[in-house]
């Protein structure tokens, strides 16, 4: 396993990480001494799609919406909700409960469809996250939030206006708390949301992610736009909050360019060379270790960060490089990393990760469904 030292820290330039092999543990990270990701899948709950942000729902199960695919059931759609039972990665099954208009709304034209980001359960209830994304991907301009009162089979939602425009916050995904968001500190929800895309824009149409911003707001009033404020920094060891959402300061700045053009990125990925690191995945905090964990990727890696509070400061712990394409089903990456926070081990030092690999991409293999595998953490 290389070794190489970074700095990802909250509100700053990162400097860059060499490409140094198969994985690259942060040595300046104080928290984690050591960590590592499976170079595969290791279990799948089956259905077709991929994204699947997901929650743990007070009744044990864990819902999880897919973008374009047939979920559980038969019939293709751009998104659907589905739920998945079982206690433990190896056996679990799943049910397509809602899809397509049923869920939420295209508020940007016919070269737009809806992608799920996010979900959350919060009082029995549960709420999902829909994102306008431009049909090759490079441009993300709406978002709302849809809830749904029967588990996962009816939503609603304003349909005269999308909730975040404009480019703005409109990758959202929601801080997981656990079981029903049992280990919520207060009675609020807390959201992050990138700009202008959900990953690196590859035509360069929108400026590519580079900022990872937080939001709250009560959890009566999660679709309620008036209601929620903005992380606008700290006074002292304080967060301030703002209703203006100009107001608010990135939790996490990193702008590191992987596989710079002319060391052969052009050549090895959809998305061509000098691939940004900030991208649609997850936030969970895992209550053993006491510490939130973002789970994000590029084309080509995996990147994770941890943090001791919701608004930071993130640091950089694990790069994982799969390397150029063509990848095997033996060494893989993938896309929409989350962790379910329902399979974080009791001492916290071992999670599940979800990530997708499409057909669309030409990387010799796909893995397009429910799919985990395991990632490992030493104090």
């Amino acid at each position: 396993m290389a070794t190489v030292s970074a700095a990802a820290l909250a509100g700053c330039t990162s400097t860059p990480v060499p490409q140094a092999g198969p994985s690259a543990v942060v040595e300046s990270n104080a928290f984690f001494r050591e960590a590592a990701v499976s170079e595969s899948i290791e279990a799948i709950a089956g259905g077709d799609g991929d994204l699947w942000p997901n929650c743990w729902a007070d009744d044990g199960s864990i819902y999880a919406a897919h973008g374009d695919g047939r979920g559980f059931g038969a019939d293709f759609a751009d998104i659907g909700v589905n739920v998945i039972t079982g206690d433990d990665p190896e056996s679990l099954a799943g049910e397509t409960l809602a899809a397509g208009d049923a869920v939420g709304t295209v508020w940007s034209g016919e070269n737009f469809n809806r992608k799920p980001t996010g979900m959350l359960c919060v009082d029995g209830d549960l709420y999902l996250a829909v994102q306008d994304l431009r049909l090759d991907f490079n441009e993300a301009p709406a978002a709302s939030i849809s809830k749904s009162e029967d588990k996962g089979r009816t939503w609603t939602w304003d349909p005269s206006a999308p909730m975040f425009d404009g480019h703005v916050f409109t990758t959202v995904f929601f801080l997981d708390y656990g079981k029903n968001s049992e280990r919520a500190p207060d009675d609020y929800v807390y959201a992050y949301g990138l700009d202008n895309n959900w990953r690196d824009s590859f035509d360069n149409s929108v400026p590519d992610p580079v900022d990872l911003y937080l939001a709250r707001v009560p959890k009566s009033s999660v679709q309620d736009r008036s209601s929620w404020e903005f992380f606008a920094g700290t006074e002292g060891a304080d967060p301030r909050w703002s209703a203006d959402i100009d107001d608010r300061v990135a939790v996490l700045h990193d702008d590191r360019l992987l596989y710079p053009e002319g060391d052969g990125g052009d050549a090895t990925t959809v998305g061509g060379a000098d691939l940004s690191v900030i991208s649609q995945g997850s936030v969970v905090y895992n209550a053993p270790l006491d510490r939130y964990i973002y789970t994000s990727w590029t084309e080509l890696t995996f990147e994770f960060y941890e943090a001791p509070t919701p608004w930071g400061p993130f640091e950089l712990f694990l790069s994982k490089d799969f390397g150029p394409y063509p990848w095997s089903l033996e060494k893989h990456g993938g896309y929409g990393t989350t962790i379910p926070s329902k399979f974080i081990s009791d001492d916290g030092r071992e999670m599940w990760l979800q990530a997708n690999v499409c057909p669309c991409a030409p990387a010799g293999m796909s893995v397009y469904d429910f799919a985990l595998r395991r990632l490992t953490v030493e104090r």
